[in-house]
């Protein structure tokens, strides 16, 4: 089925909520300080009385209960019993926090991007007060734990906004920042989950639809599921009984298999998928340097992938656009290196023999030579190609050779043109 909603959790997705609450605290701090001689705590103290409250209080009790809660007991504390002093400043707490949301970069583009016709809801389990926020406009439906009484992950609440947004679960897209409330609770609804990690703390998480770093990438996203749907990519719902065999899933058994798989690996776990790989991939790697943000690593993980190699190794940078992957990363093994040197010294090793692909004067024509059975491909950020360690620690360099203008081809290209060579020198 087409897509038809989306919802977004709110605290750590469309914004910075623990800055906002951190300047929110800080100026409750700040005020005692000035108005009680006495007074001699700082914001590390508040937020200990906070987590304190939040552990010893029943479980789904209302989030804006215990922070009251939390700065009444603060206040007691430190400077006594003043009448309605708690409450008043709870309500600058909340004012302020409503008035300062501080999006993050990536929501406004997105909500401008995103396909004509879709509803737009939130379900948080936070007590922003969302008419208050600069984006509220943008919103059918705000789906709050303590106004409506249940709390992600509970597939009722995402049921809810199915039943909001006047659609079935499955034709609704959550996105949310938290594994466990918002990917878990929304499969097991039957939506579609979407994890925003934007600072790449997270590895690969099978509950997930997808994963991304930027809300930027969610319109072309949805498009190419909406696309994939029209074009009935994949395959249906498999007609009962079905095969007694663990490397299936059932919810793609009931559900069908839209994924971009090979046929042979229809309706299979991932994690099934990804063991069956390990047995079949081949003993090259392919390591890309990541000074820069580059963006033409999604295509290397892919084609990786298509050529079974046996890792991608990331040097550089820790993040990287994972939309090129198209979800590939999912299957691929993927591993980070802070340094080159870092990388080398595990090259080495492992017994690996460094091929440095890059144009440069006394490099050999990939065409011309064997490349050796157990090795790395290297290649450098898109642009300025290898980087100086990474040319002189380099057991050889090779190019590849053009007839063109230009000096150069997308390093994306190039990995795949050095991993055909290797499967055509060792596998065909």
């Amino acid at each position: 089925m087409p897509i038809r909603a989306v919802t977004f959790d709110a605290d750590g997705t469309l914004w910075d909520f623990f800055t906002v609450a951190g300047e929110a605290t800080a100026r409750i701090i700040d005020r005692l300080a000035a108005e009680y001689p006495q007074f001699d705590a700082g914001v590390e103290d508040l937020v200990a009385t906070h987590r304190q409250v939040l552990e010893s209080s029943p479980e789904g009790s209302s989030y804006a209960g215990m922070r009251r809660e939390a700065i009444r007991r603060f206040v007691r504390e430190q400077v006594g019993e003043v009448e309605g002093l708690a409450d008043q400043l709870a309500d600058e707490f909340f004012a302020y926090r409503d008035s300062a949301d501080r999006l993050f970069e990536d929501v406004e583009p997105m909500l401008e991007a995103l396909p004509d016709g879709l509803i737009l809801g939130v379900v948080t389990s936070g007590t922003t007060s969302w008419r208050r926020t600069s984006i509220g406009r943008h919103f059918g439906f705000w789906l709050a734990a303590d106004q409506v009484g249940i709390r992600k992950p509970d597939p009722r609440v995402f049921r809810m906004a199915a039943a909001a947004a006047g659609c079935r679960p499955s034709e609704i897209v959550h996105v949310g920042d938290e594994i466990e409330a918002d990917i878990v609770g929304a499969a097991r609804a039957g939506a579609k989950a979407v994890l925003i990690d934007r600072e790449r703390i997270h590895g690969d998480v099978p509950a997930a639809d997808a994963i991304i770093e930027s809300l930027t990438e969610l319109p072309t996203l949805i498009e190419d599921w909406n696309r994939q749907e029209r074009e009935g990519v994949g395959v249906g719902p498999y007609p009962e009984p079905w095969p007694d065999d663990d490397r299936l899933d059932p919810r793609l058994l009931a559900e069908g298999d839209r994924r971009n798989v090979a046929d042979r690996y229809r309706y299979w776990r991932r994690e099934a998928i990804v063991a069956d790989l390990d047995e079949k991939r081949h003993p090259f790697h392919v390591a890309v340097e990541n000074w820069k943000h580059d963006l033409n690593i999604g295509t290397v993980v892919r084609t990786a992938n298509a050529f079974a190699a046996r890792a991608v190794h990331i040097v550089g940078l820790r993040r990287w656009n994972r939309r090129g992957a198209m979800v590939t990363d999912r299957y691929q093994h993927v591993h980070h290196h802070d340094t080159i040197e870092g990388f080398l010294d595990w090259a080495r090793s492992e017994g690996l023999t460094v091929v440095g692909v890059d144009n440069l004067p006394g490099s050999e024509p990939i065409e011309s030579i064997e490349l050796p059975r157990d090795c790395v491909l290297l290649f450098g950020q898109e642009g300025t190609g290898l980087s100086d360690p990474a040319r002189k620690a380099a057991d050889r360099v090779v190019s590849i050779t053009q007839f063109g203008s230009t000096r150069s081809i997308n390093a994306g290209v190039a990995a795949g043109i050095a991993m055909h060579t290797w499967i055509r020198q060792h596998v065909l």
